[in-house]
């Protein structure tokens, strides 16, 4: 009996060809009315995304920025029957084109920021983690993405990996990542990196260590400097605890 069911599921016994036609006709327009449904969301989101990021983009030194979402049709997938490129223009007079083919490193790193920051209070993830946000970019702006990183801290956890001593300052906690190796002592032995990671407690640990980043030596200067800095970013952080309220 088991053996006639599968038989009759495998040629398709007692389904006429007309009825495969009609049922395959059936699920096409379904496919491809809920592929215009998802195209009509995606163009309504589109226009809002744009407004939004470069609404973002202009306090981080980016304010003559055009960013276009392109979207043009495809052949269905799982992801619908659209293909989507971000077309990125940094500067006046020139060209949109795909931000991958046009972006500095320090300028896909602030977009990057950007676009989470659109999507932070959106019920996306509990945690951002931004490894070197901070690459290519000068002090000015480095200060505009400390403060884009403090706010986006408000509403989710955030972890940073920075050597920007600006960025380092407005950080809540501090870790400090070491890589050492384990000292093979024999010919047979391999030689392995090792990474430790310790967290900065004090007050002064963490002055000394942002003097290290932005000195590379614990230099009266270089402490003076991290001290004006934690000093800074604690002031920062009251006013914008203040505004909250």
């Amino acid at each position: 009996m088991a053996i006639q069911t599968e038989l009759t599921q495998l040629t398709g016994a007692g389904i006429s060809l007309e009825e495969l036609e009609r049922e395959a006709g059936e699920l096409q327009l379904e496919l491809d009315n809920t592929c215009q449904q998802l195209t009509t969301l995606r163009h309504q989101a589109a226009i809002d995304l744009e407004r939004h990021l470069i609404g973002e983009l202009k306090p981080l030194a980016m304010d003559k920025v055009k960013f276009k979402v392109e979207i043009t049709p495809q052949t269905p997938t799982l992801t619908g029957a659209d293909r989507i490129i971000y077309q990125f223009s940094p500067n006046p007079g020139e060209p949109l084109q795909p931000i991958a083919a046009t972006a500095s490193g320090g300028e896909m790193s602030r977009f990057l920021l950007a676009l989470k920051a659109c999507f932070s209070n959106n019920g996306g993830a509990g945690t951002l983690i931004f490894d070197e946000i901070d690459a290519g970019v000068s002090g000015k702006v480095a200060q505009s993405i400390a403060g884009k990183l403090h706010h986006l801290s408000q509403s989710q956890q955030v972890l940073c990996v920075t050597h920007q001593p600006l960025i380092a300052a407005m950080a809540d906690r501090h870790f400090r990542v070491i890589k050492e190796t384990n000292g093979a002592s024999t010919a047979t032995e391999i030689e392995r990196t090792i990474v430790r990671i310790e967290e900065l407690h004090s007050q002064q640990q963490r002055r000394d260590e942002i003097a290290q980043i932005a000195g590379g030596q614990s230099a009266q200067e270089a402490i003076s400097f991290a001290s004006s800095l934690l000093s800074q970013a604690t002031s920062t952080k009251k006013a914008v605890k203040q505004r909250g309220k």
